[in-house]
């Protein structure tokens, strides 16, 4: 199974993630955001390398990512 498929997965049996405003049909939250390995972490060491997460924003919107691991 790729990647995408599986983390898609455990995000949508968690929940989903909850940045801001989203929530479930029934109102409660998403819980995957506890899953995340470089959103919203900018300065913070990557949690597989121990390289600085870094932020850039592009088309109005952040984006963050290790330039180590995802080069």
């Amino acid at each position: 199974m790729s990647e995408i498929k599986l983390v898609l997965e455990q995000a949508i049996a968690q929940g989903g993630t909850t940045l801001k405003d989203f929530s479930q049909t029934d109102g409660k939250p998403g819980y995957f955001a506890q899953e995340l390995q470089v959103y919203g972490r900018s300065g913070e060491p990557c949690r597989l390398c121990g390289n600085e997460i870094k932020e850039m924003k592009i088309g109005q919107r952040n984006t963050f990512f290790c330039d180590a691991c995802q080069s």
